[in-house]
C-alpha cells in the first residue's frame, strides 16, 4: 500500500501503540498534504473503535504537521468520527446503549438537562467530560440532543484540549529535532504552562456549571414528583 506497511485491523486494536508507531513513521516520509489525509483516516478509525492511544495520535499531529495545521486536522477528524459514532448510537446501537444507561442516574439527569440546554451543556461536557470522548459519542447518540447542537458543541468544546495535545507534540519536535533553530526551551515550557492552566480553569468552570445545572434539574424533577403525588 501507499504507506508501505502491512497492518491489519486486529493488530491495530490489540496493540495500538506499536501500530501507531509504524503508521507515524510512514507518515513522516510523505508530503504534508498527503500525510494529513492518511492521518485523518487513521484518526477517524481509531475514534470510532475507541482505541485508547488516540491522545498519542493527537500529540503526534503537532510533531508531524505543526501546531495550527495539526490542530485543524485533528478537529476535522474528531468531528467526522463524532458524527459517525453519534449516528450509530442513535440508530444501530440505540437499544443497546439505552439498556446500558438505564441504571445510570447521572446520565438520566444529564439527559434531562441536555433537552433544555443542548448546545451549552454539550460544550461544557466536552470541556469537562464525564465519559471518554470516543465512548461518549455513542452515549450522546442515545440522548435527547439534536445533531447540530451536538456537533458544534463537540467541535468547540474539544478544541482547547486538542490544541494542548498538538502543542505538546510540537514542543517535543522543537526541543529535539529542531532544537538548533527553535526558541529557547523555557519559551515552550512557559507556553505549555499557560495552556494547561487555562484548560484547568475552563474545566473547573465547566464542571461547576454542569453540577449546578444537574442540581437544578434534580430539584425540579423532585418537585414535579411531589406535585403529581
Amino acid at each position: 500500500n501507499d504507506l508501505g506497511i502491512d497492518l491489519e485491523l486486529g493488530q491495530l486494536i490489540k496493540d495500538p501503540s506499536s501500530s501507531f508507531d509504524m503508521i507515524l513513521s510512514s507518515l513522516e516520509t510523505m508530503d504534508p498534504q498527503k500525510g494529513m489525509i492518511y492521518f485523518s483516516s487513521f484518526y477517524v478509525l481509531a475514534e470510532i473503535l475507541a482505541i485508547p492511544a488516540v491522545p498519542l495520535l493527537t500529540a503526534s499531529s503537532g510533531y508531524l504537521f505543526g501546531t495550527l495545521p495539526g490542530t485543524a486536522t485533528c478537529l476535522f477528524s474528531a468531528a467526522i468520527a463524532a458524527s459517525i459514532s453519534f449516528v450509530i448510537g442513535r440508530t444501530l446501537l440505540r437499544g443497546y446503549v439505552e439498556n446500558v444507561l438505564a441504571d445510570n442516574p447521572k446520565f438520566a439527569s444529564m439527559d434531562r438537562a441536555i433537552e433544555k440546554e443542548g448546545f451549552k451543556l454539550m460544550l461544557l461536557l466536552r470541556l469537562s467530560p464525564l465519559f471518554p470522548f470516543a465512548l461518549s459519542n455513542y452515549l450522546y447518540g442515545a440522548s435527547s440532543i439534536q445533531f447540530l447542537p451536538y456537533f458544534f458543541g463537540t467541535l468547540l468544546g474539544f478544541a482547547p484540549g486538542t490544541f494542548a495535545y498538538v502543542y505538546a507534540g510540537r514542543i517535543g519536535k522543537a526541543l529535539t529535532i529542531d532544537s538548533a533553530t527553535s526558541e529557547p526551551w523555557y519559551v515552550y515550557v512557559g507556553g505549555m504552562a499557560v495552556v494547561v492552566s487555562l484548560l484547568k480553569i475552563a474545566g473547573d468552570v465547566a464542571s461547576g456549571v454542569i453540577d449546578a445545572m444537574e442540581e437544578e434539574d434534580d430539584a425540579g424533577w423532585d418537585g414535579g414528583d411531589m406535585d403529581i403525588s
